[in-house]
């Protein structure tokens, strides 16, 4: 116990908690302190701090007392209450005891009391009641005082605890069983913390260079698109559809570059994303470890059942020692009747007789039964064990072939991906070219036709000249 009693010094105050404390605390002190008051009454209940403080002073504890004064003269008074508080303290005397557990010693007293009267009623040709009467009190006073052992609480306290997680168990929450195997989930969150930051840098890098990469594209379109309207108007030359193509194709190679750098930052991604998975998976494993492996619910299965048959093997004990107390009482019972003088019939005799015959057979049979019983437990454990073997194995089994036929769906679909993209690249790099090389082809097309029309207007101003008639050079 830590007590903080600053405050209760000043004789200033006006609270009256403090007053009752501060007078209460003073009472008890000077009781304790006067040499001429020794087993005389202590005034522990005038106030709540020192019904408090009453095995701290004078009781069955270790005390420490920190006296803080101050040198101020405004502090005076305050600094003399608290010296005489501590020359008062300092002379009394606590005396300090180890708290042993006894319960032990008594039930040893209990047992050999029970088995000194029970050779002294065996011995004696008359029992007398009196001793069988305290031998059935010692038998219940023993039975009392083994409830009251520590082991016994531990007991007790271990099944509380044991149900209390079967009934966790029950409600969706196993894997507070597991608890120590969470153990690692800080470092796992720090990881997870870490490849999160990391996941969403390299996000917005894809992001940003994806937008780059479609507006690289759009504007290519559009060059395309202008040098094509460009080609059809007729207004050209030949310098301004070199500098157009040229522009195209610095752009188009601009293009793949950012192109790659997409995909490697693509990449990237896919990493992160994979060993964040990974990790996940990792963490997965620790903080559900009896969720998702037989092998550990298995082991906790198999610790419960040998918690089980401890329990009942120490039940099954217990109830043997009363049914050993309760035919000692008994017998000391019917010795005690045949002392008195009591004589059985035939009849009673033969009843007796016939129930011990039917008792020696029971037991007979009892002891066949847990024979038996142990066998089919041996066996049921044999069993138990075998389909663990057989499920352990199905499972992993298929656990095996699902992972290869995930791998080859995965396989299958990353190379179809790859083919077309593949050929979607190529098929757009194609119809570029072409349309690059339709457009020049078609300029050139328009040059002859300009050509050819302006040949043909000159033979018609010469067919006009020689009178619409032509010349027969010319046929």
């Amino acid at each position: 116990m830590l007590a903080d009693l600053a405050g209760c010094e000043s004789i200033n105050s006006t609270d009256p908690n403090i007053i009752n404390g501060t007078q209460g605390i003073l009472n008890v002190i000077s009781a304790l302190a006067d040499g001429k008051k020794k087993g005389g009454h202590i005034p522990y209940r005038e106030s709540k701090v020192s019904r408090l403080l009453q095995d701290s002073l004078g009781g069955n504890a270790a005390t420490l007392i920190i006296s803080v004064i101050s040198p101020l003269d405004k502090s005076y008074p305050d600094t003399m209450t608290t010296l005489q508080f501590s020359t008062l303290a300092k002379k009394i005397k606590n005396t300090v005891r180890l708290n042993l557990d006894d319960t032990q010693d008594v039930i040893s007293e209990m047992r050999q009391d029970i088995a000194r009267l029970r050779d002294k009623i065996a011995a004696a040709s008359q029992p007398d009641r009196d001793d069988i009467s305290r031998m059935e009190d010692l038998i219940r006073d023993l039975e009392i005082a083994k409830k009251q052992t520590w082991s016994e609480k531990e007991r007790m306290s271990s099944k509380y605890e044991e149900e209390r997680k079967i009934n966790l168990a029950n409600k969706g929450i196993l894997e507070w069983v597991m608890d120590s195997m969470s153990r690692g989930t800080k470092e796992h969150q720090e990881k997870m913390v870490l490849l999160q930051k990391e996941k969403g840098q390299v996000s917005a890098q894809y992001k940003d260079k994806r937008k780059e990469v479609d507006t690289l594209r759009e504007q290519l379109q559009a060059k395309i698109a202008d040098y094509a309207k460009f080609t059809e108007s007729g207004k050209k030359s030949d310098s301004e559809t070199k500098t157009r193509v040229t522009a195209i194709h610095e752009l188009k190679e601009r293009l793949k570059k950012e192109t790659e750098m997409l995909k490697s930052l693509k990449a990237q991604l896919v990493d992160v994303q994979q060993r964040q998975q990974q990790e996940r998976e990792n963490a997965k494993s620790h903080t559900s470890a009896i969720k998702g492996n037989a092998e550990l619910r298995q082991k906790v299965e198999r610790e419960e059942r040998e918690r089980q048959e401890l329990e009942h093997k120490a039940m099954v004990e217990e109830e043997l020692e009363k049914s050993k107390l309760e035919v000692d009482t008994e017998k000391t019972e019917i010795q005690l009747r045949a002392a008195e003088g009591k004589q059985y019939s035939t009849k009673e005799g033969s009843d007796l007789e016939m129930q011990v015959a039917e008792m020696k057979a029971d037991r007979s049979v009892v002891a066949l039964k847990l024979q038996t019983l142990e066998m089919e437990k041996k066996h049921i454990l044999a069993e138990l064990e075998d389909a663990y073997v057989s499920h352990k194995e199905e499972m992993e089994l298929q656990q095996l072939q699902h992972y290869q036929t995930f791998r080859a769906y995965r396989e299958m679909f990353e190379e179809q991906k790859a083919a077309i993209d593949s050929r979607y690249r190529q098929l757009l790099e194609e119809s570029i070219q072409d349309a690059v090389y339709l457009s020049s082809r078609n300029s050139d097309i328009s040059q002859e036709n300009q050509l050819l029309k302006q040949q043909i207007a000159e033979m018609k101003d010469v067919i006009t000249k020689l009178g619409g008639t032509i010349p027969d050079s010319v046929r």
